[in-house]
């Protein structure tokens, strides 16, 4: 008869090795994923379908924001436009460093 692995076993090993990732993660980043509003939502999930419908849900938001909101760039637009001539300007550029908080102006 074959031997079947030790299902205690291989989730210890897992649960272990999972939490040296996780503080890998937050030392490296300084943020836990255990705080993550997402690891609430998959604590509640009861099936693989569920965490999956959480992950389908996001990647449509992701894809949302990837292919830009219309409205938040027609808004956007005039911002950045007029941002970029500013600093683009010679003049202004040159006026610009009088204004810096590094250099000190003596009267």
């Amino acid at each position: 008869m074959a031997s079947t692995p030790n299902t205690t076993t291989s989730s210890s090993n897992f649960t272990a090795l999972f939490d040296v990732a996780l503080a890998k993660y937050t030392k490296r980043t300084g943020r836990d994923l255990r705080d993550h509003p997402f690891a609430y939502m998959i604590e509640w999930c009861e099936s693989p379908d569920a965490i999956l419908a959480i992950f389908q849900e996001q990647s449509m938001a992701f894809d949302q924001f990837r292919n830009g909101d219309p409205q938040l760039i027609k808004w956007l637009a005039p911002l950045v436009n007029g941002l970029y001539a500013i600093s683009t300007n010679a003049v202004t550029s040159a006026g610009a460093s009088l204004v810096s908080p590094l250099i000190a102006v003596s009267h």
